[in-house]
């Protein structure tokens, strides 16, 4: 049975481990993925939830998927909008539509929440992800992403 909840500090590592499977598919992060990195930005998340969600798709009690959901607000739409990143159901829940159902309880969230878009990034060489979101009813932005390392 699939369900959606609240990620905690208890679930660290599973995300983590599901977070390197996701930067392996993206061409943008090249490299051995850093755990530490992973786990920092992680707690960050969770100890300001003001800022964000992190939300996981279960089977069971076995994670089978995760998203971080970015809350910020939109000028434009002249009210809060959220970000979602790293979208990522594990290798094995593919196929099932298990990412359905946990697209479907993720705007269901949004709706509920009153925010009023969700905008995404997806790796441009990713057929089947940009396949994916696509039929969940997201639509191409004539915006482009830019990027700037501040170190």
């Amino acid at each position: 049975m699939l369900t959606i909840a609240k990620a905690g500090t208890e679930n660290l590592e599973e995300m983590c481990l599901l977070l390197q499977e996701l930067f392996g598919m993206e061409q943008d992060f090249t490299g051995a993925a850093d755990l530490d990195k992973q786990r920092a930005g992680l707690r960050l998340i969770l100890e300001h939830p003001e800022h964000g969600q992190l939300l996981l798709l279960k089977r069971g009690d076995k994670v089978a998927g995760m998203v971080n959901l970015v809350f910020t607000f939109s000028t434009f739409e002249g009210g809060p909008v959220i970000t979602l990143e790293d979208f990522i159901i594990a290798a094995e829940e593919r196929g099932q539509g298990s990412g359905r159902f946990f697209m479907d309880g993720i705007v269901a969230y949004a709706k509920e929440h009153r925010f009023l878009r969700i905008t995404l990034l997806a790796d441009a060489e990713n057929a089947r992800a940009l396949h994916f979101y696509e039929a969940a009813g997201y639509g191409y932005s004539n915006m482009r992403c830019l990027r700037l390392a501040v170190k």
